[in-house]
């Protein structure tokens, strides 16, 4: 929640940034948020944004609007022009600006972030996951300044986190799905997570179906053949 100045949003450019227009574009139409412009500042995002106006008969993302296109809300800017994308640095009334990357390790994100970070008015809200050591986790980790630029920024920005919209199942989902695979396999690699969550996982997938597992280190390799 902010009662003044900028809401900035780094986001995944596919997938997320669309369903977090579709949260904002409901919340402003119930009257539940003020409303304010909507930037999205991304190509890709954009473009994906686009595709998904195109496909409405696809997704869900639309059923509560029947004739209109929720991406076609009169609040919503696409900046496609550079030149546009830096003149929302220039806003200072309230606004929201979805842009990429999501864990803010390039893209038109980053001079957002270089100019809205040291503005204590304004918001960082992170929406997806942020791994170690990238520039998002390190501003979730408290820093009080992040590299910009080749530049020392400061962190007075409000830092939140929003963690309920992960895209990926968790590990409960994940036992569920495999705990109907009627062959064991012959070996399972965990491959997609940290490391003590993975060997977690890989550990209870052992204990409970018996299953031959293994997490791999970085840049460790197999002959798959071998492996069967």
């Amino acid at each position: 929640v902010f009662d003044k100045g900028c809401l900035v949003i780094p986001a995944f450019a596919v997938g997320r940034t669309q369903l977090i227009i579709y949260y904002i574009v409901t919340l402003m139409r119930e009257g539940k948020i003020p409303s304010m412009p909507i930037y999205i500042d991304s190509p890709m995002a954009i473009s994906v944004t686009f595709l998904y106006k195109q496909m409405r008969r696809y997704h869900k993302l639309n059923q509560d609007f029947f004739d209109d296109c929720i991406f076609d809300y009169k609040n919503i800017i696409y900046t496609v022009n550079p030149d546009d994308s830096k003149m929302i640095n220039e806003q200072k009334k309230n606004c929201i600006i979805i842009s990429a990357s999501g864990m803010c390790t390039g893209g038109r994100i980053m001079h957002h972030l270089y100019n809205r970070l040291p503005r204590k008015e304004d918001t960082i809200l992170f929406v997806g996951y942020q791994a170690i050591q990238t520039r998002g986790q390190r501003i979730l980790a408290g820093e009080e300044n992040v590299k910009i630029f080749g530049e020392n920024v400061s962190v007075k920005a409000n830092i939140q986190q929003l963690n309920s919209l992960s895209a990926h199942a968790d590990a409960d989902e994940l036992f569920e799905w495999v705990n109907n695979i009627k062959d064991k396999p012959k070996k399972t690699f965990v491959i997609h997570g940290e490391k003590i969550p993975s060997d977690t996982f890989a550990k209870r997938l052992h204990d409970e179906l018996n299953w031959n597992t293994y997490v791999p280190e970085y840049l460790e390799t197999f002959n798959l053949f071998d492996s069967i």
